[in-house]
Parts: C-alpha cells; structure tokens; sequence
C-alpha cells in the first residue's frame, strides 16, 4: 500500500512538473533581434570587383585620349588583368551562392510584442499611444537574395531587411529594423498581430500579409480567426 502511494505521489509530482514545463514553455516571449545599420564603410566584395574593373578601364581610357600613347603591352597587361578579375568574380560568386550576407552593423536589443504594448528595447509603447503600424517582414535569414549576374557578394541574406514603423497619436513616427530568423517567427504572435487588428492599429489585408496568408480559403480560416476578440 505505501509502495502504491509512493508511486502515485510521483507520477503526480512528475504529471505537475511537465505541465509547468510546458506552460512555461508556451509563455516565453518571440523576440525578434533589432538591426542597426553601421555607418562605416565597408569593402564588400562587389566593390573590389567593380573598383579594380573601372580603374583598369579609366587608365586605358586616359592612356589612349589623353595621353594619345599608342597601344602596347601595357594595354595587354590590363587587358589581361580585367579578363582575370572577371573570371575570379564568376569564381567568387559561386562560391558565394551558400554564404550569408555580413551584417555591416550589430545586433542590439529586441522587438517584442503583447497584448497592450510593443516593446522596442527598453522602452514600452502603449497601443492606446499608437495610432497605425506597419510591418515589412518579408526577409528572412538564409533567403535567396542576391541572385543577379551583376552581384558578386553571398546570395543568402542575413534577414534584417525588416522594418516596422510606429505612428503614434502625437509626435514623431519610430522606425526600427529587425532580424528574422525563420519563416515560423511571426505566426508564433499570431494572437498578437490579431489584437493589433482589433485594436485598428493594423487592417485585415496587412495583418494577412504579415502572416503570409494567400488563397481565398486561407483568408477564409484568418477571418474566422480574427472573429474573437484579444485585449481590445
């Protein structure tokens, strides 16, 4: 009987803690790391390509108009050496196909959100302070970006090209830029995003764009969702 009791005792103490586990799990915030740009400059590699092509090409052109030299092997040399930095570029640019952009800038601070406020930082909006919000979150990072022949740099981005922008009911409008690591990010404050909309800070076609909602079905099931009310 005491053996029974024991065993029962802990599988209830084992039962409370996995909950607690999991509720706390459910409770943590999504955060999304705040981007700022560096105003350094910064040799990429599509600027050592281009600078060491157009320097070639602005010396022979001042060779032959200015200078009026007639064609010689120095001509060769560089003609030889733009044909090289041509052929490097085509090189570096497949190896660059599986690398992800530099960030040029740091990572300082998080964005967050909750049902009565936006959290930038250290500082808390309201949203009775903000009037509207718009959200660009398109880019994530590891996506196929940098795709064109005349970009030599790493293809997959480093996913800070987001942006949200805060208007407030008075003052000046906050913009910040933010990291997004994966596509899953922004469905994980779906509920939210949805109080955004029910508090107006956000119409229904932004709010499906945020969530990446397409198709006529899908937009059926968001509209169903967006049929209960959060904090507003």
């Amino acid at each position: 009987y005491i053996l029974a009791e024991e065993t029962l005792f802990a599988w209830i103490s084992n039962f409370v803690y996995r909950q607690n586990v999991s509720s706390n799990a459910k409770n943590i915030m999504q955060k999304f790391s705040i981007y700022i740009e560096s105003n350094k400059f910064y040799w990429s590699t599509n600027k050592i390509i281009y600078s060491i092509f157009f320097l070639c090409c602005g010396i022979l052109l001042f060779k032959e108009k200015f200078l009026q030299i007639e064609k010689n092997f120095i001509d060769e040399i560089f003609m030889v050496l733009m044909i090289g930095v041509l052929i490097l570029a085509l090189i570096i640019k497949f190896i660059n196909f599986t690398n992800i952009e530099p960030l040029n800038g740091k990572l300082e601070g998080f964005l967050s959100f909750s049902m009565d406020s936006i959290v930038v930082g250290d500082e808390i909006y309201l949203l009775e302070k903000i009037r509207t919000i718009k959200i660009s979150n398109e880019d994530i990072r590891g996506k196929l970006v940098n795709t064109t022949g005349g970009n030599f740099g790493p293809a997959l981005s480093n996913g800070t090209n987001n942006f949200i922008t805060i208007f407030f009911e008075s003052g000046k409008p906050k913009r910040i830029q933010f990291r997004i690591n994966n596509s899953s990010e922004f469905q994980k404050i779906k509920p939210e995003l949805i109080n955004l909309y029910h508090c107006k800070k956000i119409d229904f076609e932004e709010l499906a764009f945020i969530l990446n909602v397409k198709g006529s079905q899908k937009r059926e099931e968001l509209k169903v969702d967006v049929g209960i009310k959060h904090y507003c």
